[in-house]
């Protein structure tokens, strides 16, 4: 996992420095004072564009990371369709057959097919065959279900931080504009001066826009992973109380 995560930081630092370089090449073939170039600068596509790289990079780099955990809850999803469960209407099951499908998800997991829902359906199985109570197994499944969504939501920690460090980025980036800006002050009366103070407060606030577009643009796909995340532990959870629990029938469990 170690290896994982550098090689995704290198591959993240590699193209957040390839946009920046290519902005650089295109700022360099675009005519001087037009529109083009005005539009490239304010992406970063100059010497002076370190904090739009920045900003690049901790993008590709939280991109990388939630696609990744996107494409890992969408393939929970396949879980379901493995068919441990009965659908059927008016179906109950007896400790006997719930003992068979704990045996069918391990032999799933022996297989390869490693999915949350079977963990799930493997734990519920195990807990009723411990107890025989299905309040107590319940209780247990819910539980259980709630503690792995926030394990899920506890690895979206260092996506939460870089979301906001983009924003600051952004800040820091204009503070250093307007700090620069200010230090050219007694140059506001030369004829060459005044260029060079509204390039640099240019170069102030365009870190900001930038900032703020690669916000929203992570912000779509951070929202995204929540809303499939979401839909996925509500779904085994309907899936296994309604299929599984619900439909156990022991004489001792009544009353």
């Amino acid at each position: 996992m170690f290896n994982s995560n550098k090689s995704q930081i290198i591959f993240a630092a590699f193209s957040g420095l390839g946009v920046w370089i290519l902005l650089i090449f295109l700022g360099s073939m675009s005519p001087t004072d037009s529109n083009a170039l005005r539009f490239i600068e304010l992406l970063g596509g100059s010497s002076t564009g370190i904090i739009q790289a920045l900003i690049y990079i901790v993008f590709f780099y939280c991109l990388f990371e939630l696609l990744k955990k996107q494409q890992y809850i969408q393939t929970q999803f396949d879980g379901f369709k493995l068919g441990l469960l009965p659908t059927k209407d008016q179906l109950v099951l007896t400790p006997d057959e719930v003992s068979e499908i704990k045996l069918q998800a391990i032999q799933y997991e022996r297989q390869g097919q490693e999915f949350l829902v079977n963990d799930f359906i493997k734990k519920a199985c195990t807990q009723y065959r411990n107890d025989q109570s299905i309040s107590e197994t319940l209780q247990v499944f819910q539980s259980q279900v709630d503690n792995s969504k926030e394990e899920m939501e506890g690895d979206l920690e260092m996506v939460r931080y870089l979301l906001s460090t983009v924003i600051s980025l952004g800040f820091i980036g204009t503070l250093i504009g307007l700090s620069t800006s200010i230090g050219m002050a007694h140059l506001a009366k030369t004829a060459d001066g005044m260029p060079e103070i509204t390039r640099s407060l240019y170069i102030a606030f365009d870190t900001t826009l930038v900032a703020l577009f690669i916000g929203l643009v992570l912000n779509f796909f951070y929202h995204s992973y929540l809303k499939s995340m979401d839909n996925f532990f509500a779904k085994s959870k309907t899936y296994v109380i309604n299929n599984l629990i619900s439909r156990i029938y022991h004489p001792k469990s009544i009353g």
